[in-house]
């Protein structure tokens, strides 16, 4: 990084940083959680035993979002122009924010209702947090 870092950048380098490492550690443990209830019938997503292609697409879309978290670790190590990779990251996050908009009546009569949620929550401060990382100017210094 630069020695003459802005403090808008340095408030994005750290949200990316994080950003980025929760996408990888929750990724992983959200794709492996999934794979037990696909090979095992067991935990949260049991229900992927039964509903295969269910199980195919969220682990594509969990490891999609592995990869957006490596983009944004790679992004952060920039010296400037960091709010262009909090934009990926806010972008990240619009569709499957959509997806359980969309198919929320479906999931709750799967009974995935708080699932459904909890997702809708941790998308939605994700987007607030990456906006808020895009905006921020920081103090003037005149």
């Amino acid at each position: 990084m630069s020695a003459t870092i802005t403090h808008p950048d340095l408030i994005r380098h750290r949200i990316l940083r994080v950003h980025g490492t929760f996408l990888l550690v929750l990724t992983v443990i959200v794709t492996i959680i999934t794979m037990i209830g696909w090979k095992f019938g067991k935990g949260p997503f049991a229900l992927w035993q039964e509903e295969q292609f269910a199980a195919v697409g969220l682990v594509q879309a969990y490891l999609l979002m592995f990869v957006v978290g490596i983009v944004l670790w790679l992004g952060s190590s920039l010296p400037s122009d960091l709010w262009k990779w909090d934009l990926i990251g806010l972008l990240a996050h619009l569709p499957p924010l959509a997806v359980n908009f969309i198919f929320f009546g479906l999931f709750t009569s799967y009974g995935f209702q708080s699932i459904a949620l909890a997702s809708i929550t941790l998308h939605t401060v994700w987007i607030l947090v990456e906006l808020f990382a895009i905006l921020y100017k920081g103090r003037s210094t005149s």
